[in-house]
C-alpha cells in the first residue's frame, strides 16, 4: 500500500473531511490513479452522478514562462461545500516531472509540495520537487450554486512538448463528513502556442552526418540518421521525442527549437543535443549526394539556418544497432521483453529479434515518421549469418518494419543455428547484396 493510501486509513476524517486540503495525489488518472474519491465514497466511483460537473478554464495555447490565470469550477444542484485538486505534467509519460508551479491570488486555495507540507512553510517547495493547488477552506456556498477557484499558472520556462492538467473535485452537502459528497475528475491538455518563441542565438554547425545504426557511413530513405555538430541547443539541453510529441500517427518534423532538411524535405526528428541531432531521413524518391540543413527557431523571426552540408544517401544502407560501444546487437529474446547481453545469452535454437535500420523498401511502404501498425516485410533479398552460419530461409521467419514503432526501425526474427559455438558469435544481415557492418555480435551460450 503506497504511504499516503496508508496514513488516508489510519488518521481520523472530518469536516469534508479535509477543510484545509487533501492528501496529494489525489487528482485521478496519473500516481495510481486515486481520486478524492478515496475517501469520499458513497457515490464512487468519480463522474458517477450527472448532474453535477466540474471544469477547468484556461487561456490555450500556452507560451514558456507566460504566467496565465486558471479556474476551476465545481457544481452539483445538492451541494453547498466544495473542495479540489490539481496539478499540471508533460505528456511524456514520466509523471515525476512538474510542469510549472502555481501561484496562489485568493485565501481559498494554497499551494502543496510533493512531501505534503504547504509551500512556504516553513520554506518553499523544492525547486523540482511536483507541486499540487487545492483549496484552503471548505467554503459554504447556497445549495446547488457553483463554486470557482481562481489561482495562476506558470507555464515551465523552457518547452517539453504538451502539457495535461488533472483535477479532481468534492461536491459536498455540508453535513461535515466524508458521507453522501459527489466526486468529479476531468483533465485539460494544452500545446505550446505556435508563437511561442524560440530562444537559440548561436547558428546550428554540421559536422557529419551518418547511419545511425553503424554510427559511420552512408544513409539510405526512410532510415535513422545521426547528425554531428554544434550550437543545436543552448548550454547541456536534451530533449529527447515523447508522446506528447507525436502528431495523429507520426513523429514530429520539429523538437526543442530544431528542425532538418534533407533535399529541401523535413524530416522526423527523435532527438536533440548541443553537438548531436537524431533523425529519420525522409521518404525520398532519389538517391546520391544531397544537401542538409539544420534550422534552430524554425519559422520564428529569429531563425537561423546552419551552412549547407552534403551529405550520401544510397538506396539501402543496412545496419544493426548495438549497446553503446561493445559491438553487442541490440536483440532481444523473440517474443518478450527481455534484451540479449553478455549476462542473458542466447542458446543454440532460440528465436532472437535484432534491431537495425536503413533496409530499405518494405509491403506495405511507410512514410517517414510514422508509426508502423503491423507486419511490413522487406521487398528486397534477404539473409542473416551468425557465428559464420548461413541460417535457413525457414529459421528467418521476419526481415521488416518493427511494428509499433517509427517507420525507420527494422527488426529481424531469426533462430540462432545449432552449430554456433560458445561466445561472441558474429552477426551479419545482407539486404540485396549489402551487408551490416562489421564487428557485430551476439553471446552464445549453451
Amino acid at each position: 500500500m503506497k504511504l499516503a493510501a496508508l496514513l488516508a486509513a489510519l488518521i481520523p476524517i472530518s469536516a469534508l473531511a479535509f477543510p484545509d486540503g487533501s492528501p496529494v495525489a489525489r487528482t485521478g488518472m496519473i500516481d495510481g490513479g486515486s481520486d478524492c474519491s478515496a475517501c469520499h465514497k458513497t457515490f464512487a466511483p468519480a463522474n458517477s452522478d450527472p448532474r453535477g460537473h466540474m471544469s477547468l478554464d484556461l487561456l490555450q495555447p500556452y507560451n514558456p514562462g507566460v504566467v496565465q490565470n486558471l479556474r476551476v469550477t465545481v457544481q452539483h444542484p445538492q451541494a453547498s461545500k466544495y473542495g479540489f485538486q490539481l496539478t499540471a505534467r508533460f505528456v511524456t509519460g514520466n509523471y515525476s516531472i512538474p510542469a510549472g508551479t502555481f501561484v496562489t491570488t485568493g485565501p481559498d486555495t494554497k499551494v502543496v509540495c510533493n512531501d505534503g507540507t504547504p509551500n512556504g512553510a516553513p520554506g518553499p517547495c523544492e525547486e523540482n520537487q511536483l507541486k499540487w493547488i487545492e483549496h484552503s477552506a471548505d467554503p459554504r456556498v447556497p445549495v446547488g450554486a457553483a463554486k470557482s477557484f481562481d489561482f495562476q499558472w506558470v507555464p515551465p520556462a523552457q518547452e517539453n512538448g504538451d502539457i495535461v492538467f488533472y483535477a479532481s473535485a468534492v461536491a459536498a452537502d455540508g453535513n461535515d463528513d466524508v458521507a453522501n459528497d459527489w466526486v468529479y475528475t476531468t483533465s485539460m491538455r494544452i500545446s505550446l502556442s505556435s508563437d511561442a518563441a524560440c530562444p537559440l542565438t548561436k547558428i546550428p554547425q554540421v559536422r557529419s552526418a551518418v547511419n545511425a545504426g553503424s554510427h559511420a557511413g552512408a544513409f539510405s530513405p526512410n532510415s535513422m540518421v545521426e547528425i554531428y555538430g554544434a550550437d543545436f541547443q543552448a548550454g547541456s539541453r536534451m530533449r529527447q521525442v515523447q508522446v506528447g510529441d507525436l502528431g495523429p500517427g507520426k513523429f514530429p518534423t520539429i523538437l526543442s527549437c530544431i528542425a532538418v532538411e534533407i533535399n529541401g524535405v523535413r524530416a522526423p526528428v527523435t532527438y536533440v543535443q548541443q553537438d548531436q541531432i537524431n533523425v529519420q531521413a525522409p521518404s525520398l524518391n532519389s538517391t546520391g549526394p544531397m544537401s542538409l540543413v539544420v534550422f534552430a527557431n524554425p519559422g520564428k523571426p529569429n531563425e537561423l539556418r546552419s551552412p549547407v552540408a552534403t551529405v550520401a544517401v544510397d538506396p539501402i544502407a543496412p545496419s544493426l544497432f548495438t549497446f553503446g560501444t561493445t559491438g553487442s546487437v541490440a536483440a532481444q529474446f523473440a517474443g518478450t521483453a527481455n534484451i540479449v547481453d553478455s549476462a542473458h545469452p542466447a542458446k543454440p535454437g532460440a528465436f532472437v529479434t535484432l534491431y537495425g535500420t536503413g533496409f530499405g523498401p518494405t509491403d506495405p511502404a511507410s512514410q517517414a515518421g510514422a508509426i508502423v501498425d503491423g507486419a511490413a516485410p522487406v521487398t528486397g533479398t534477404s539473409t542473416v549469418s551468425i557465428g559464420g552460419i548461413t541460417v535457413p530461409a525457414q529459421d528467418v521467419p521476419y526481415v521488416g518494419l518493427s511494428p509499433q514503432s517509427i517507420s525507420g526501425l527494422y527488426q529481424v526474427n531469426a533462430k540462432i543455428p545449432s552449430g554456433v559455438p560458445d561466445g561472441a558469435a558474429v552477426v551479419v544481415v545482407t539486404i540485396n547484396g549489402v551487408q551490416t557492418q562489421a564487428g557485430v555480435t551476439i553471446p552464445v551460450m549453451r
